[in-house]
């Protein structure tokens, strides 16, 4: 007896020496991206709420840094990317979206989430399971400095994700990679679009947006008094639109993104879970959704929305320098 309580308490501490880390999982799943230069497969996102439960899946490539092409054979639908222009394809309808997307991250790339790991998550081991027939390290990860989490399970022999699933304002998503391959020497001309002939091509300003280069050129073509941050937390403005009577301010730092949204209101939207705050004299609402938080709030009839990785300090911050 005592000889097999020996052999067994040997193959846990062999098993606790063998076993990975969460960090070494980490560094080995970046390492894995990193030698990637192209990957195509089965891709699909599930989106489960209270009101019930959502599923796309697509045919996918992608092509380091920002190429993509998508489709929803059952929608019809097909995805395009350059990097620089996007084309969104209704063959049904045989309509097609033209939208410029220049540094914008796509999906279905996973690489910005593996090179954040260590940086912004606290990463845990919770075990091993199988995963479409593979052996999968399952992984937890939690912000550092947001209230949201994920799990991960991490192919233990090609060291990409099978699985993903996050959970933010009470909708929980998942995103499954399937019959995936690597480096493929996709050609680059499948990221060109050619529009069919007789396709209706649609634009952002078929649907009233409008590009400015500068918040002060934008303010012309709205009926309110635009607000302008004189902090920005090292956030660079990189682009403004008008949508409507609304202004959008999109401002990046390192690959992250600081949206402002402006337009004339005075009632605060009703956020789930989010929490008063004050912004100088005047009130305000913060919450955290989908990984961002998210600070809305009220000046001289205009209402003002801030959302990005940013802590709610930090937002505030931002919202107190706010000036016409």
């Amino acid at each position: 007896m005592r000889k097999i309580f020996v052999i067994l308490a040997t193959l846990v501490f062999v098993s606790a020496c063998t076993q990975m880390s969460a960090e070494e999982i980490a560094k080995k799943l970046e390492e894995k991206y990193d030698s990637v230069n192209d990957f195509k497969g089965k891709i699909s996102y599930t989106m489960i709420g209270e009101s019930g439960n959502i599923t796309m899946e697509y045919e996918y490539v992608f092509k380091k840094p920002n190429k993509i092409w998508m489709r929803n054979e059952k929608a019809g639908t097909l995805i395009v990317s350059n990097g620089e222009k996007m084309w969104i394809y209704d063959e049904k309808k045989n309509e097609v979206f033209v939208m410029n997307v220049s540094k914008m991250p796509v999906n279905p790339d996973y690489g910005k989430l593996v090179k954040e790991m260590l940086e912004m998550y606290e990463v845990k081991l919770l075990g091993v399971e199988r995963v479409a027939e593979r052996e999968c390290y399952v992984i937890e990860l939690k912000s550092k400095e947001m209230n949201q989490s994920a799990k991960m399970w991490v192919d233990k022999e090609f060291w990409y994700p099978l699985r993903i699933e996050s959970e933010s304002y009470g909708i929980k998503i998942i995103t499954e990679y399937k019959n995936v391959e690597f480096n493929t020497g996709v050609s680059d001309e499948l990221f060109e679009f050619k529009i069919p002939e007789g396709a209706k091509v649609k634009t952002e300003e078929d649907f009233g947006i409008r590009k400015f280069e500068s918040v002060e050129e934008a303010e012309k073509h709205v009926n309110f008094t635009l607000f302008k941050p004189e902090y920005t937390a090292g956030y660079e403005l990189k682009e403004v639109k008008v949508i409507g009577e609304m202004i959008s301010i999109v401002y990046e730092k390192e690959g992250r993104i600081l949206t402002i949204t402006e337009s004339p209101g005075d009632e605060l939207p009703k956020l789930s879970n989010s929490e008063k705050v004050k912004i100088g004299d005047e009130e305000g609402v913060y919450a955290e959704i989908f990984g961002n938080g998210m600070l809305a709030f009220k000046k001289d009839g205009v209402m003002i929305s801030i959302s990005g990785q940013l802590e709610k300090e930090e937002l505030i911050k931002i919202a107190e320098s706010m000036k016409p």
